[in-house]
């Protein structure tokens, strides 16, 4: 026999019982029905001070979706302790309170859909809050591009900004996934737009369909709170990079030739920049771009959803972001390093010490961005 009770049954009487929530410390600590108190599985069966609490009150259980509370409950029952399992767990309760007209709560529809994260308890319910508010920019919707706006959408993160100048060409399909074959000859940043529409309706998506350049690029981050570098001309790094800085903006750098790639994140005050590993713009003939080079298109795809995670990371604070290191993966061997990047540079020009400072506004620096691996416009973005 299951002993189980629905949600309603118990918000009408809930002083009547005993709320214990089995999930784990962190995922309690997430989100939890108030009044509950957190123990696990092991506690609930031993722990005998936990009944003496409150022996006039039966009990109710509760995890995430309902399934591990029921079998606890059997076993419970089967020491006579008075025990019930909650249907639908801590989803049920979060299901019921989508009716109430608080402005950060989930609705019906998002408790569904983000149900996998929920249940998670680095994200929980305050990490989905916190990617229904967050806005990341997407500088470039091409290889890296694609997976990252995708996964963002598909993760609920509600507001997604997409930068790009180019339009879309045959040759961006064979890695560019988030365009088609209908949309050859339109502009990527709207393309992008209407495959978010069919991905998830909720997310707002603002385009920029424009070259980024030093008189545009901090009036476009100013009003994000993660910016993504999909771009694969070296200029326009560096600009991502310095104005970041300046503005103080967390930023995820990205870049793939060939079968290797790499990532880095730069958060303020957690390491160093992307100048302070590679100072200076290369010259032209010095590293080749990737319509130079070649690129698999799948290897765009494992750095694009790495980039995204790490978006996704830093907005709900889940995890070790890549501050300080940079992951170097190499697609022919599957090998993968993590190289610790340190300290900032102290002489670097643009977050090192102030007397080395040299780049303070990107207007007044243009000269530092100035044509040499390709053009400025973001042409040949991965």
């Amino acid at each position: 026999m299951e002993w189980n009770i629905k949600i309603e049954d118990l918000e009408e009487k809930k002083e009547d019982y005993l709320l214990i929530d089995m999930r784990s410390a962190e995922a309690f600590m997430h989100g939890h029905i108030p009044g509950a108190i957190n123990r696990l599985e092991e506690e609930i069966l031993t722990e005998e001070n936990l009944w003496k609490t409150s022996p006039e009150k039966e009990v109710v259980i509760y995890c995430g979706i309902g399934e591990l509370s029921r079998e606890l409950t059997r076993r419970l029952r089967e020491k006579n302790i008075p025990a019930w399992n909650l249907e639908g767990g801590f989803k049920a309760w979060l299901t019921s309170q989508s009716d109430k007209s608080e402005p950060d709560m989930l609705s019906r529809e998002e408790i569904e859909r983000y149900s996998r994260h929920l249940v998670l308890p680095q994200v929980g319910l305050e990490g989905q809050q916190k990617l229904k508010k967050a806005k990341v920019l997407v500088i470039g919707a091409g290889g890296l591009g694609s997976p990252v706006i995708m996964y963002l959408a598909a993760a609920g993160v509600g507001t997604i900004g997409i930068c790009d100048y180019d339009n879309v060409d045959v040759s961006n399909l064979q890695r560019q996934i988030i365009h088609d074959s209908k949309r050859v000859g339109e502009n990527k940043a709207e393309s992008a737009k209407q495959r978010v529409a069919l991905i998830n309706e909720e997310t707002e998506v603002i385009t920029y369909p424009m070259g980024l350049s030093p008189d545009n690029i901090m009036e476009l981050i100013e009003g994000y709170d993660f910016i993504l570098d999909g771009v694969d001309n070296f200029p326009t790094k560096f600009l991502i990079n310095d104005a970041c800085v300046i503005a103080e903006k967390p930023f995820c750098h990205a870049g793939v030739i060939g079968f290797e790639g790499q990532l880095m994140t730069y958060v303020p005050g957690r390491g160093p920049c992307y100048r302070c590993l590679f100072e200076d713009i290369p010259a032209g003939e010095q590293i080749p771009n990737c319509s130079q080079a070649g690129v698999l298109g799948a290897m765009v795809g494992v750095i694009g959803s790495l980039q995204a995670l790490e978006a996704l990371k830093y907005i709900t604070g889940a995890g070790e972001l890549l501050t300080g290191k940079m992951l170097v993966f190499d697609g022919l061997t599957m090998k993968s390093r993590l190289i610790k990047l340190g300290n900032p540079v102290e002489s670097c020009r643009v977050c090192g010490d102030e007397t080395e400072r040299k780049i303070t506004n990107v207007k007044e620096s243009r000269e530092e961005y100035e044509v040499r691996a390709c053009e400025i416009k973001n042409k040949g973005e991965q």
